[in-house]
Formats: structure tokens, sequence, C-alpha cells
């Protein structure tokens, strides 16, 4: 049995002895791992899993001077608690890191038993393990930048980081620290992702480019707090009891085309320094109350939102970084002393994050499975915002980010292990290798390199021919005005008609129609310009095919997962009901299922009580009830039903006869 934080006090010393013990004999047989890259070489070295749709960071933060002695007491009440007082309270870890890549956390769980204090040692794994000598620096370079989310959204995809833990665990320290570094990084991505584009499409030097030139950059930030949202943007001088600001609630729900956008401010940053000055405006509005475990808790969810736009590609899907501050969860007895709406606010809270949880493990189990899967994103608000991280019919790429953190202390070692399990189960093991999909000419991700060619040359092809044809309409209307009239259009020899670009280029030997269905927008299209060949078609003509030929490409992608996922989900419903059923032990061939459903409608109430007694009588009397008993008793009552059936019908026949004129009324009509 777990023990509190007041009794795991009183036994300190007991639980340090056992944790020494364990200490040793753990490091002689298994040392403890690092990263698999050293931090100075980390922006050098490709990361293995950079391509997962679910990444899981595990985070704890060092204790702070006299935090044990301030907030961990012993009980009064224990036998030995006059030598727990007698000596000062001192920190004891809770958290223990095995190996940092792959991460590996252990939670030292105190419990109590007959023969007296013991410790259980729990395992939790992620792809990430930061311990507490780990600063903020590192953790950004190894979740933010090794898993390219910079270039991510900057490509039109969606990066989405969120800070889950314990109240005073660190959550705000870590993500307002990736904010800052986000804000310092983001436009010099940019800057280098614009450059490529410009020298792509034969532009102006690079050292020419500017961030703001490519990209227009839109930054919301909003607080949820229980089921009410506002904008931390919003400047008012009204305050609560609490002397909290008190805002105007933002209503949360999609729009006709199925987007969930609030009515948010959008300020337009152009530099690095605006986008500071707009983060610290914003946190210094969002709510903060005191609580038990911490002087300064965050009782809200905190969501900055950074929309990128591309101006080169203005019909490419906009890119969205979405940054989570999490509100704090908390156990009881943190919790025990709040008032009515303090209570509320944690228990809506605890409501979101854990649909939350069940939307990332379904998220992440997707990107593990082939079959359908379904994410409730819309049971809750917070799940609602994120609707670009769990839509799964949405074909912007898109990856997301959890850090979870835990406290270091020992005394909070119980609700360090409800963090962890909360988070781990979101690790996903890449899928094993398989064979080759058969070939399904609807399905690119099935395409070889011949026909992924000859896809791409239809589509230059057709494209050809629509410039080409408006051409000679253009030409023709012309003629016409003059008094003149031109030769019909004839189709171009084979091999003379310009595409514009060479394909061979833009899908090289060895790719295939599920390499190019990887590639962000802004790449294919880069590649399209430096495949670019004639002036055939003009830099801005080529963009807009570049995206409208991509776009197709994922649009078969996309049908083609859907389709396979609803051949998947039919197949498992029908061997489900098959299994737990079998067939139905009725002779269908004399009669269909809609006239069944009719029979069932017409007897009501009466269908099922005479089943159910001819039932009882046929088990009582010991006989076959499955194979004989049910069909006659059906059959008895369907000849019941033809037969009330003939007679209404011979009813309307005698009615027709004897009142001829109304039937011809009634035709007529």
């Amino acid at each position: 049995m777990a023990t509190s934080a007041t009794l795991t006090t009183t036994h300190l010393s007991t639980f340090r002895n056992i944790l020494d013990e364990w200490h040793q004999n753990r490091l002689k047989t298994t040392p403890t791992k690092g990263f698999l890259v050293p931090f100075e070489e980390l922006q050098q070295s490709p990361k293995k899993d950079a391509l997962k749709d679910v990444i899981v960071a595990f985070r704890t933060r060092p204790p702070l001077p006299n935090e044990a002695a301030e907030k961990f007491h012993a009980d009064p009440d224990a036998q030995d608690a006059a030598e727990t007082e007698a000596a000062p309270v001192e920190f004891c870890s809770g958290i223990t890191v095995t190996s940092a890549e792959p991460g590996v956390f252990f939670a030292h769980v105190p419990g109590m038993k007959w023969s007296g204090p013991t410790l259980t040692h729990k395992p939790y794994e992620a792809d990430l393990a930061f311990g507490p000598d780990i600063g903020n620096e590192e953790v950004y370079q190894r979740t933010v930048v090794a898993n390219d989310m910079l270039s991510l959204v900057l490509s039109g995809g969606v990066g989405c980081i969120l800070a889950y833990g314990q109240t005073g665990s660190g959550k705000t320290y870590t993500m307002e620290s990736v904010e800052h570094r986000v804000a310092r990084d983001l436009f010099d991505q940019a800057r280098m992702v614009g450059k490529r584009l410009v020298l792509a499409q034969g532009g102006a030097e690079a050292s020419d480019t500017e961030a703001g030139d490519i990209f227009e950059f839109n930054v919301t930030f909003l607080e949820l707090l229980g089921k009410h949202a506002t904008d931390l943007l919003e400047s008012t001088e009204e305050v609560d009891a609490q002397g909290n600001p008190v805002r105007t609630e933002i209503a949360v729900r999609e729009d006709k085309v199925g987007n969930v956008r609030p009515n948010l401010i959008s300020s337009v940053i152009r530099t690095s320094e605006e986008l500071e000055e707009l983060i610290n405006k914003a946190l210094s509005h969002r709510r903060t109350s005191a609580t038990l475990r911490n002087a300064a808790s965050s009782r809200s969810h905190a969501l900055l939102t950074i929309s990128i736009k591309n101006k080169l590609l203005p019909y490419a899907d906009e890119g969205q970084l979405i940054l989570v501050d999490l509100a704090g969860s908390e156990r009881h007895e943190d919790s025990k002393d709040h008032d009515k709406q303090r209570m509320e606010e944690a228990r809506d809270n605890n409501k979101s994050l854990m649909n939350l949880k069940e939307c990332v493990r379904a998220k992440a189990k997707m990107a593990a499975e082939d079959g359908f899967v379904h994410i409730p994103w819309r049971s809750n608000k917070l799940t609602m915002l994120l609707k670009p991280i769990f839509d799964i019919e949405s074909r912007q790429p898109s990856r997301a980010m959890i850090i979870a953190h835990v406290s270091p202390h020992i005394q909070d070692s119980v609700h360090s292990t409800n963090t962890l399990s909360y988070a781990a189960p979101f690790k996903t093991i890449p899928p094993k290798p398989r064979g080759p999909a058969p070939y399904d000419a609807e399905d690119p991700r099935t395409w070889d390199h011949a026909k992924t060619v000859e896809w791409l040359t239809a589509q230059f092809t057709a494209q050809a021919m629509k410039s080409r044809q408006a051409d000679y309409n253009v030409r023709a209307r012309s003629a016409q005005l003059a008094g003149k009239k031109l030769k019909p259009l004839e189709p171009p020899a084979p091999g003379q008609l310009d595409l514009g670009v060479d394909v061979a280029k833009i899908c090289p030997e060895g790719e295939r129609a599920k390499n190019l269905g990887m590639l962000y927008t802004p790449q294919f299209v880069q590649r399209c310009l430096e495949a670019r060949v004639g002036e055939a078609m003009t830099v801005d003509k080529l963009k807009m095919v570049a995206v409208e030929i991509i776009g197709k490409l994922f649009y078969l992608i996309l049908t083609a997962k859907t389709k396979k996922r609803n051949e998947i989900m039919k197949s498992r419903k029908k061997l489900v009901v098959d299994d737990a059923y079998g067939d139905a032990p009725r002779r269908e061939e004399e009669y269909d299922e809609d006239e069944f459903l009719e029979a069932q409608i017409f007897w009501g109430t009466d269908w099922q009580k005479t089943v159910i007694a001819a039932y009882e009588q046929w088990k009582a009397e010991g006989r076959d009830w499955t194979n004989v008993g049910y069909p006659q008793t059906v059959e008895s009552m369907m000849m019941k039903f033809r037969e009330h059936k003939a007679a209404e019908a011979a009813k309307e026949e005698v009615y027709d006869e004897g009142n001829p004129e109304g039937k011809e009324k009634e035709e007529a009509v």
C-alpha cells in the first residue's frame, strides 16, 4: 500500500537506506546509459526516429533549496515522530534516470507492510529522459531541434509540444524556455527555408532574402480555465475577487467547414523581438493561484499558436506550431483545502487531461497500425483546439511532443507514478517491416518507380494540354475578331509536347510515389522549380501546377488509407458478430430481410413474447430449439403475417372494383 507524503517523511531514513542499497545493486549489473549523441554533436547528427508522429519525453527538476524541509513534515502521531522531528527533513530522491535515450525512469514508491516500510521500484519507458542536471537549452535541442519541428511547421505541417505533470514539477518553467527559444530561432530557420525556395526559382541571392519576404507569422494566445476560454492578449483592467483579470469568454466550436478557429486577437509579428514581447505580455496575464504544492500554480491550460503562411506558395496549407502548457494535476492530499470554485476547476482540468490522453494514445496507435482508429477529439474543448493534430482526415503532416514532468522528491512518488503512467503509453514502437503491398492502381503507396513517373508525366501532360488549348482559344478569338478563321488544333506529335519540367529530376531513380507523399508541399514545389526546363511555363505558373499535383497525390493517398480503414472496420465488425452470435437460425431462403423486419413491426412486443414462450416450452420438453423449434415458431408467425397482408390486399382490391371513379381520380392526381 502506497503511503502519504507525511508518513513517507516520518520513515525517511529507512527509505533512504533501502534506496542506497538498490542503487548499489543496480550499478553492479546495469550501468546508467546516456544520450546516443553528445550534446556538442547533436545538431550535426540526424535523429533516427525524427519521423515518429508522437515523441514522449520525461523530465525531473533538481530540488530547490530547503524545499523538502518547508513542504514535507512528519506525522506527529507516529511512534518514531520524535526522532524524525529532531533531525531536519532533507531531500531524498524519488526518481532515478537509468537511461537517457531511450528514456527510462524508475519511480521509487514508498509503501507499508506488516514488516515495516518498503520501496517499490517501478520502471517507465519513453523516447527521451531528462534528469535534474539537464538544462533548458539541451531539452530544447533534443526535442524541438532534433525532431525538426521548426522545419515541419515552415513547410506547411503542424507541430505540437505539450507539457504535462503535477503542479510544481516544472512544466511552466520548461514551456516558457521552449517558447522563448522558438522565438529566438524561428525567424533564422524561416530565412534559411526561404532562401532555398528563392534560389530554386532562380530569384535573388540568398543574402537578399528576409524571413518576412517569404513567410507571414500570426500569433494567438488562448487560456482555457475549466470550460471557459479567454484571450490572453486582450487588455482589461477589471479583476475578480482573487485579483485575476476578467476577460470576455471565447466560444470554441467548429465552423461550417469543420475548422476550429476561436475569435482571438491575431497579432502579425515580423521579428524575434516582437514575438518575445508578445509572449511576455500574454504570460503576465495568465491566471495563477496558491496551492499547497506551489505558491503560483497555473490553474489553466495555455495554448500559444503560431500560424505560418508561405507567400511564395499561397495555395499551400498554413503551418502551425502549438505550444501547450497544461494545468497542473493534483492529488486529493494537495487539493483538499481548495474552495468550491477551485475544486470545480480541478475537476474540469482532470476531465480535459483524460480526454487528451485518449486522443494522444489513439494517435500513437494509429501511427503504428493500418487499421481504423477512432480519435475522440470532439469530447473536450482542449482537444478540439488541437484538432489539426488529431484529425485523421487532415492532409497536413503532424508531429506531437509530450514532455511529462515529475517532482524529484520521494514524498511525491505516488503522484509521479500517475504522471508517468499517463504519458508512457504514448510511446510507440516503430512497426515491423512488412512485405510489399499488392499493387493497387488507386493506391499510390503501392506504385513502383515506373508507375510514379507515368503518373507524374500524365499530370504535367494534362496541364500542358490545358495551357496549349487556352493559348489556341485566345488566338482563335483574335482571328475571329479580325474576320479570319484558324485551322482546328491538331494533337501534338508524340514526344513534341513541352511539359516545362524534367520529370526524371522530380522523381529520380529509386523513388516512388510513397516517397513523394512524405515530402512537404514546399519541398515538392522546390523540386519542380529545380526541374524546370524551357519557357513553356513561367515560375509562378509552375508553382501553382506543382501545388495542384502534390495535392492530388495527397488526396489519393488519403482516400486509399480511408478505404483501407473502412474495409478493415467492416471485416472486424462482421467477424465479431459471427463469432459472438453465429448465423441466425431461421430459413432465410423463404423470406428476405425486409419482409422479416416488416413482420416484426407488425407483431410488436408479441413477437418476443411468442418466441420466449415457445423457447421455454421446447426446452422444458427437451426438444431441439435451435434447429427445429425456432424456425417453426418464426415460420408460424410469418405465415400469419402473410395471411394478414393477403387479406388487406383483397380488401383494397374489392374497394377499387367498387369505386372505379375514385380510382380514376386518384390516378389522375
